[in-house]
């Protein structure tokens, strides 16, 4: 622990760090949050769609994509190739 103390505690530091290394849990946190709000999800339907929508936005900022003109494009029927 002494010889990697500054790595472990680097995102005190560094804010462009994440303090954990799960990905996947912090976009799950985005679903469950909005699952609990007042409605929610009241179809399956609706809950798919979300997800669908979820996903491609979370991919475009991760490959640090334009992320207005890719989802226009998407909306005027161009492929969704990322």
């Amino acid at each position: 622990m002494k010889k990697y103390m500054h790595n472990h505690l680097l995102f005190l530091h560094d804010f462009s760090v994440p303090f954990d290394d799960n990905m996947s849990e912090r976009d799950l946190r985005k679903v469950k949050n909005r699952q609990k709000m007042a409605g929610g999800f009241r179809k399956d339907s609706e809950h798919e769609m979300y997800c669908a929508i979820l996903t491609i936005i979370e991919t475009l900022k991760r490959r640090n994509m334009g992320l207005i003109e890719n989802v226009k494009k998407l909306f005027k029927g161009a492929p969704a190739i990322f």
